[in-house]
C-alpha cells in the first residue's frame, strides 16, 4: 500500500472499490505512515472489524491483522525494508491457499488467518483443486444477498440477483457444479423479491434454474409464491410443470415430494 491514505468504500471516488450493499460510500480509511499502518472507520452503516473485534475510532495496524469490511477481509502483510532488497525469484509478496477453506493467503504468513489451518496445498495441487473464480464470486454474492434480504433491501437484492445470474449463467455454461444450499439461498432471495415486488419475474428466473439442473426447490418456495397476485402467480405455470418434467425424469418424485406438490400447485395456475 502507498504511504498515506487509502479509502475503501462503495463509491467508485474510494481507492479501493467494493460491489457490497453492506457497504458504505465511503466506509473505512487506512493510513500508512514509514513503518506504522492504522485504520479508521468512517462512520460507517455498519461498522469495521479488526481482527474480529468491532473498533471505535483510530486503531493501529500490525503484520496479519485482519480487516472486515462488509463481506470482504484484508490480511494486511509487513514487508521489512530489508526485505526489499531480496532479489526477485524469492517468496516476499508470494500468496499460498489453504488446505482447508481453500482461500488464500500471504505466503510468510504460518497459518491461515481464516480458520488458522497450517496446512497448505502444493503447488502442483492447485490446478483443478480451488474454486473458480465464478464459484467464489457467487459464494459472496450469496452471503451478501442473505444480509440485503434480512434488511428488506430490495434494490440491493435486485442489483444481486443480476450479478447472481450472470455468474450462474458461466458457471452452468462450463459444466461446473452449482452448490444446492447457495441455489436454495438465491431462491430464498429471488422468491421474497418477487412478493414485496408483486412481480414474477425473479421466480420465473430461480424455477427455471432449479428446472435445468433437475432440482426441486423446497415446499416454502411454492408457499410463499401463492401470495402473488393472480395473473403473477398463474404466469409461472409454464416454469412450475419444467421442473415437475425434469425431476420425474430423474427420479426425484417421492424424495422430494412436498416441494414437488407445491410445483403442481403452481404449474396448474396456482388453483
Amino acid at each position: 500500500m502507498p504511504q498515506g491514505e487509502t479509502l475503501i468504500g462503495r463509491s467508485t471516488a474510494c481507492h479501493i472499490t467494493l460491489e457490497d450493499p453492506l457497504v458504505s460510500r465511503t466506509h473505512a480509511r487506512i493510513t500508512v505512515a514509514d513503518d506504522r499502518a492504522t485504520v479508521e472507520d468512517l462512520g460507517s452503516r455498519n461498522g469495521l472489524l479488526v481482527n474480529g473485534e468491532r473498533i471505535q475510532g483510530l486503531t493501529s495496524l500490525s503484520d496479519g491483522s485482519r480487516i472486515r469490511v462488509g463481506t470482504q477481509e484484508f490480511v494486511l502483510g509487513c514487508i521489512l525494508e530489508s526485505q526489499t532488497a531480496r532479489k526477485i525469484g524469492q517468496d516476499t509478496g508470494f500468496l499460498c491457499h489453504c488446505a482447508a477453506c481453500g482461500l488464500p493467503y500471504p505466503n510468510k504468513m504460518s497459518e491461515c488467518p481464516n480458520c488458522g489451518s497450517k496446512d497448505r496445498f502444493e503447488e502442483d495441487t492447485l490446478s483443478g483443486s480451488l474454486p473458480s473464480r465464478e464459484a467464489w464470486t457467487l459464494d459472496l454474492v450469496v452471503e451478501t444477498l442473505r444480509k440485503a434480504r434480512q434488511l428488506a433491501r430490495w434494490t440491493d437484492v435486485d442489483r444481486l440477483l443480476r450479478r447472481a445470474s450472470d455468474t450462474l449463467d458461466h458457471l452452468l455454461t462450463s459444466g461446473e457444479p452449482v452448490d444446492g444450499q447457495q441455489l436454495d439461498s438465491l431462491a430464498d432471495a429471488a422468491v421474497s423479491l418477487s412478493v414485496a415486488s408483486g412481480q414474477a419475474e425473479w421466480a420465473r428466473w430461480v424455477l427455471g434454474v432449479y428446472a435445468s439442473l433437475g432440482l426441486v426447490p423446497g415446499k416454502e418456495v411454492g408457499r410463499e409464491l401463492s401470495s402473488l397476485p393472480p395473473a403473477e402467480r398463474h404466469s409461472l405455470a409454464p416454469v412450475a410443470s419444467r421442473v415437475l418434467e425434469s425431476a420425474e425424469n430423474l427420479g426425484r418424485a417421492i424424495a422430494e415430494r412436498e416441494g414437488l406438490d407445491e410445483m403442481r400447485l403452481l404449474a396448474a395456475g396456482g388453483q
